[in-house]
Parts: C-alpha cells; sequence; structure tokens
C-alpha cells in the first residue's frame, strides 16, 4: 500500500511473459532439437524461447540449439490405467539445462545418472538411453 497523498492505493504487480512461444522443439541447421535461450548478459541458458532472463531478467537474449544429449536425473512412472505406463522424468542436458521430459524404454531400464539422447517422432519429442538409441539420433 502506498499513502503518498493520505489516501492508500493498493499496487498490483503484473507478470511478465517470459516465453515468445509455445513449442519446445525447432529446426536448426543441425537438424530437429529443443529450442533454447541463451542470455548474452549473463551466459545463462534456458529452455524455451524467451524474451527475458530467468537468471538476470535481462532482455538481451538469442536462441540457441540445446544439446541432444544429457544425464537422467530422476524419473518415475505413471500408470495411466490399464497396461498404461508413462515414464517420466528430469534431463540435465548437456549445457546445463534440466528439463522435464518423457521417456522411452526401449530394452535398457532406466536409472538416474544414465545417459541419455533425444528422440523425435513428428512433433513429440523425448528422451532415450544412448544405448538403446537408433543410429542417427
Amino acid at each position: 500500500m502506498i499513502a503518498a497523498t493520505g489516501i492508500e492505493q493498493t499496487i498490483v504487480s503484473q507478470p511478465t511473459p517470459d516465453l515468445d512461444g509455445d513449442g519446445l522443439l525447432g529446426t536448426f541447421p543441425e537438424g530437429r532439437r529443443l529450442v533454447g535461450t541463451r542470455c548474452d548478459s549473463c551466459g545463462c541458458t534456458m529452455i524455451g524461447a524467451r524474451i527475458v532472463c530467468s537468471t538476470c531478467v535481462g532482455t538481451e537474449v538469442s536462441p540457441t540449439a540445446l544439446s541432444t544429449t544429457g544425464v537422467l536425473y530422476a524419473f518415475t512412472r505413471l500408470h495411466l490405467g490399464g497396461a498404461t505406463v508413462r515414464p517420466l522424468g528430469y534431463v540435465d542436458l548437456d549445457d546445463e539445462v534440466r528439463t522435464l521430459a518423457d521417456l522411452r524404454e526401449d530394452g535398457e531400464p532406466l536409472r538416474p545418472g544414465m545417459r541419455v539422447v533425444l528422440g523425435v517422432d513428428g512433433d513429440d519429442w523425448y528422451f532415450i538411453p544412448v544405448a538403446s538409441a537408433p543410429s542417427g539420433e
């Protein structure tokens, strides 16, 4: 509350959007990759096309393609009814970005600390253990 003139006023802060779009998958010269943003001021890298840095709130940011590989930090399996199971986990990408992602278990069982690689199927993206990934991913 501000009482500069003897009249009480309530100041309400308005949220400021920091994303410049909803899609996280983009096409780069390197191929289909997760979209990221790098802050030109503090060097922080974030997932998504952002207009404001999440660390220093700077507006000098540049788009970047994020790494396709990382380490599985933690995961769970969501049981969605019947035999449907959806593995979901946090992946620490090699460029120090953590993201929540769908996981695929094609052969090798998931475990924290294992190397994973980005997989793309149409507009869907997921991570799969490196040892199970088809060549070319």
